[in-house]
């Protein structure tokens, strides 16, 4: 009786399998099935891939592609035709203009370059040579002041260091005693142990000089925590071209609190962020690198009993060249509503990312 019921168990079994049509195959797991290649489903059955003139079998084997030099029109592959002063581009379905000439109306015109400029990276327009800059279609000389030089870009200028500018010119930084040039250069700040008070540096209390120790200690160590888990403090991206990397690394911060006019809370802080970029490029053009820097401060108050947090973040554009390097501060402001009588702020966490970098 047992082998009866397995007799009809298997014999069940084959005449409910699933019959898979021709020029198919079942799939790995023997749930479906798959039309071979050269062959497109419809209708539960696999028929032929037409392949019209000038083109190929598609990479998935269901369909069909125009070869290099050929376009895709109605059903049909077309020929690319190509003007003068120009070649197939790179997916092979249409053209692009040579390097030195530019795309209208379906021709390619010359780049007609001014002088003191050159061809730009892409080829396809100019750009004024170092020490100029573009304005009614020509390239001007930078007027360079008393006191600067020419800018990263080499389209502007700005001042030296120890030197600030306004109205054009560059004046002198004046540091008041017990004060140093500021990272930047176009500023200065208190020595440690002293504390900004309008245009002087006033001697910190004893215990402010304990609170900044400790407050400096804590944040060297968050910033090796950090850097160890790879998260703030040295980002680095890479530009896919040239598979060039480009690296910011935060170099110190400050939060500068200022006192209400009773002095007995604060009504905002400034927290200025310091940072470098620099990158290994090898080429003779220039990287244009976006970088977001985002910051948060933590601050408690009379009437806060948990801790607060404000957030602010903000995006700056540089341009690198060859193994370039430059260095930026971003400033963020926190003000606080006159309710929240905040009497302590500190920095609770910094991070500088790379957010873009495009080949120029």
């Amino acid at each position: 009786m047992k082998i009866l019921i397995i007799i009809l168990s298997l014999f069940t079994g084959m005449a409910f399998a699933e019959k898979i049509p021709e020029n198919s195959y079942k799939n790995k797991d023997g749930s479906g099935w798959l039309c071979h290649k050269g062959f497109y489903k419809s209708d539960g059955q696999c028929y032929t891939v037409k392949i019209p003139k000038n083109a190929k079998l598609n990479y998935v084997g269901s369909g069909w592609e125009c070869n290099k030099g050929f376009y895709k029109l109605n059903g049909q592959c077309q020929a690319v035709k190509i003007p003068k002063n120009a070649k197939l581009n790179y997916v092979g379905n249409g053209w692009e203009c040579n390097k030195g000439f530019y795309k209208s109306d379906g021709q390619c015109h010359t780049v007609k370059i001014p002088k003191n400029a050159k061809l730009n990276y892409i080829g396809s327009g100019w750009e004024c040579n170092k020490g100029f800059y573009k304005s009614d279609g020509q390239c001007h000389t930078v007027k360079i002041p008393k006191n600067a030089k020419l800018n990263y870009t080499g389209s502007g200028w700005e001042c030296n260091k120890g030197f600030y500018e306004s109205d054009g010119q560059c004046h002198t930084v004046k540091i008041p005693k017990n004060a140093k040039l500021n990272y930047i250069g176009s500023g200065w700040e208190c020595n440690n142990g002293f504390k900004k008070s309008t245009n002087s540096c006033i001697a910190m209390t004893a215990g402010e000089i304990i609170n900044q120790q400790e407050y400096l200690k804590k944040e060297a160590v968050e910033i090796e925590r950090r850097r160890a888990q790879g998260v703030s403090g040295d980002d680095c991206d890479i530009e896919y071209k040239t598979n060039t990397k480009v690296c910011v690394e935060i170099t110190g911060g400050n939060l500068d609190c200022n006192k209400s006019y009773s002095g007995n809370y604060y009504r905002n802080c400034d927290l200025s962020l310091n940072y470098d970029v620099q990158t290994n490029y090898q080429g003779k053009e220039y990287l244009d690198v976006k970088i977001e820097c985002s910051v948060e401060i933590e601050y408690r108050g009379r009437e806060i009993y948990s801790r607060r947090s404000d957030s602010s973040y903000q995006v700056k554009s540089y341009n690198l060249y060859a193994h370039g390097s430059d260095y930026g501060t971003m400033s963020f402001d926190f003000y606080f509503s006159r309710y929240k009588d905040v009497i302590r702020a500190k920095i609770s966490s910094a991070r500088c990312e790379v957010q873009s970098i495009d080949l120029w």
